[in-house]
């Protein structure tokens, strides 16, 4: 199956858009959080369980606007990526590992010495070897078909996806301690054990997702090797010579 540009095109604005209704989803869940550790869990409970339907519709209408206004802005940000992969870098930095396995993997197809000329650049550089040549094969539509058809695209999405999550959590965690440190109460205590044991599970459901990630991403390298020698040695050797 050839993909087109076009086909290409739509499918990366795709896995945009699914990043940022994950993105909107985790802003949700942090304010609500921030709002219900603020003012108490109890209060807030009290509110919603008395709540009559004007009150409703104004919760309603207010959170509906708050959300508009969050997604314009977000669609007029430019630096979404960066975000998620400083979010990678501070936290767990699967990027690093990957582009580190791809050119751990392609270095395989040279002799000795050319190995030797690629481990003794600075990590910065070996990193945009691996990109290039990476983006080079994706050129490749038989290979961009296959990568679509193995889903590490899709998977990296998910991960930056997740990725907000252990964000969000962390500071819904840290800010219902502050809670309960300045204002102990049952309810904030049992709000804090919520919160904190849905973001240990998040964040492990993440380092899983991490590593998922890392074990196709080799299969995926030693598959693309196998079926493409020559052009990954020659781009190699491009790479060498510059």
């Amino acid at each position: 199956m050839l993909l087109t540009a076009e086909i290409q095109y739509a499918y990366f604005q795709d896995l945009e858009r699914s990043t940022k209704s994950g993105l909107v989803a985790y802003f949700t869940i942090l304010t609500l959080g921030i709002i219900s550790s603020l003012a108490g869990i109890q209060t807030v409970y009290y509110f919603i369980i008395h709540m009559r339907l004007c009150e409703t519709l104004l919760s309603t209408l207010l959170t509906l606007n708050i959300l508009q206004i969050f997604i314009k802005l977000l669609n007029k940000v430019s630096w979404l990526g960066e975000f998620h992969i400083w979010l990678d870098q501070k936290l767990f930095r699967f990027l690093f590992r990957s582009n580190e396995i791809i050119l751990r993997e392609l270095i395989l197809v040279l002799d000795t010495k050319e190995r030797a000329i690629i481990d003794s650049l600075v990590a910065s550089e070996q990193t945009a070897i691996a990109k290039s040549i990476f983006a080079n094969l994706s050129e490749n539509h038989s290979i961009f078909a296959n990568l679509l058809r193995r889903g590490i695209f899709r998977s990296w999405i998910v991960y930056w996806i997740m990725i907000y999550g252990v964000f969000v959590f962390i500071v819904l965690i840290l800010a219902t301690l502050l809670k309960l440190i300045i204002v102990p109460s049952v309810y904030g205590q049992a709000f804090f054990i919520a919160i904190a044991t849905t973001g240990v599970l998040h964040i492990l459901f993440t380092i899983m997702q991490g590593i998922k990630i890392l074990f196709t991403t080799k299969r995926i390298i030693r598959e693309l090797i196998e079926f493409n020698h020559d052009e990954i040695l020659d781009l190699l050797r491009q790479q060498i010579k510059k």
